[in-house]
This record gives C-alpha cells, structure tokens and sequence, in this order.
C-alpha cells in the first residue's frame, strides 16, 4: 500500500461523504486505503458511510477523543508507507494525492522533507491556507492584542511573510492540519500528534519535533485541494470551540515555550479581564470560558 488516508469525523456526515466521494472520483494511478475515525458521532455519518462506501476502514472512537488522538488511532491501522491527514471539510478538484506522493517520492532526500502540503482553496479557487510560520509567544501575545480598542493603535505589528507562488514549491514551519503528508516512519518515529491536545496546536507542535530531528516541511505549488474552512464547525465560535483552543494555546506555549511562559500569562490574564465583558457571550458562558482558562494555567 503507498498511501492511507485519514479522516477524522465528528458530527459532519455531508461533508465526510462528499469528501470520500472526491478522493474515489479524482484519485487515480496510486494504491491508497481511505480511513476514517468517527468520534462517537450522532448524526447518521457511520451508518452512511458504511452504506455509500463499504470499502472504507471504518473506525469508530467510542467517544469524542479529539483531532490528535483520532488520527493516531486511524495510524494504527494504516499499511501504507505514507500518511495523508486530511480534514472531513475538504474535496478533491484533481489527482492531488498522486502529485502530493511523487513529488514526495521525488524530493524526500534532496530537501530532507518532513511534512508536505499543497495549496489549500475555496469553492472559487482562491487560496486560503497552506501554512505558515510556528506560533510563538509574540506572535500569540500579538494577536490578542490586536482585537483589544486602544491598546492594538499602540502595538508595532510585524510585518507578514510573504511566498513566492510560482516556485514549485517553498518551505514554510508549519503544514496546516487539513491536509499533511509524511512517511508512516516519520509519524511512527515522532510518536503520532502529542493527546494532550485536544484540538488545535498539534500540527505545529508536531512539526516543531520534526524541525527537531533536521527534516524541513514544504508546500508543494503544483498541487490544490478545496477546504470548505470551518464548515466542519456549525458555529463560528462557540464558547466550547475558543475553550478549547485557548486551552490547546496554553498547553502549547507551556511546552514549547517555556521561559517565556510568564510573559503570555500576562498578556493572557488581561484577555480574559476584557473577555468578562464580552457582550456576545452571556454571563455564564464567560464566567464558565475564565474559570476555564485560569484553572489550565495553574495546572502543571
């Protein structure tokens, strides 16, 4: 087997299936399993794909264990020499996981390639991601401080990295989550994504390890995948979604920044001051997002 595909399904039945239905539709002349890891999802999405694609290896979590846990399940079983992690909101437009796995083939010694991905697109096909630079503590502090009235008109902003798009490829820090490709050795050898995050922050935690071992994560140019971003998630931010992100930000920052932890907690108890009198939230889910918060910064 060459590649297994992974996908994590939560809730998201519509999207998963169109998803599997691109892969099948667009994928030829490569040997591939599709995976999928369903977390205890109640809409129908096991029964239906069990109906539409019983060729897929289906998976089913037993409960909701989060981004990161799922696709190191879903790992267990694969048998290809390659893994692709693909996010349920995503289509296939073209042969994209022959072109992702050649140019890997292609490339893996001469660029020590860790992590690839491609250019992801919305249904217009324009660009909405690919990567970018490792979250670090100014960066994290900068954009909280950008949406604060007042104090944002007096922060310097550092300026965007731009990529130059018409190389066939450029090295970024980090391969967003919706679709890394690497070598089932290299995820067997970096022990999958770390559990303790339960959403967001594991792709870039995970590949601050590959950086770790001298492998270098790119952006393949040639290649293009739809990513209906969000879509995944019925609403914009709930107060559950920005718990746990700010929770994975937390665990993150402890982890990878250590000594500069006591500088993002300042910056981070006069978010969550301003955050008591945010207005889109009632009373109780602020009361219940802070108490929240402060207990995961006094956790070791």
């Amino acid at each position: 087997m060459q590649v297994s595909i992974i996908i994590v399904s939560y809730n998201t039945k519509d999207l998963t299936l169109n998803c599997i239905k691109s892969i099948y539709k667009h994928t030829k002349d490569i040997e591939f399993e599709i995976i999928v890891v369903d977390n205890a999802s109640s809409d129908g999405s096991i029964q239906a794909i069990e109906e539409q694609f019983p060729q897929v290896i289906l998976i089913e979590a037993g409960d909701n264990i989060g981004f990161g846990r799922a696709n190191n399940l879903g790992a267990k079983s694969a048998t290809g020499e390659f893994l692709f992690l693909l996010n349920s909101d995503t289509l296939f437009v073209e042969n994209s996981l022959k072109k992702l796995y050649d140019f890997y083939k292609s490339y893996q010694a001469e660029l020590n390639l860790g992590v690839l991905g491609c250019f992801l697109i919305n249904e217009n096909g324009v660009i909405n991601g690919f990567g970018d630079d490792f979250p670090n503590v100014s960066s994290i502090i900068e954009r909280k401080i950008k949406v604060i009235p007042f104090i944002n008109r007096l922060y310097f902003r550092s300026q965007l990295k731009t990529y130059d798009f018409n190389k066939p490829y450029f090295e970024v820090d980090y391969v967003l989550g919706a679709d890394m490709f690497l070598s089932k050795k290299l995820f067997k050898a970096l022990n999958g994504f770390d559990e303790r995050y339960f959403m967001y922050f594991e792709e870039s935690d995970l590949q601050l390890r590959v950086r770790e071992l001298g492998l270098h994560n790119f952006i393949y140019t040639g290649a293009k995948i739809v990513h209906l971003e969000g879509k995944s998630f019925k609403k914009k931010i709930s107060n559950f979604k920005r718990k746990i992100v700010h929770k994975s930000e937390i665990s993150y920052v402890k982890k990878n920044y250590s000594a500069s932890y006591s500088n993002y907690l300042i910056m981070d108890i006069l978010w969550l001051s301003l955050s008591a009198f945010n207005s889109k939230y009632t009373f109780s889910e602020r009361k219940d997002y802070i108490t929240t918060i402060l207990k995961e910064h006094m956790q070791r």
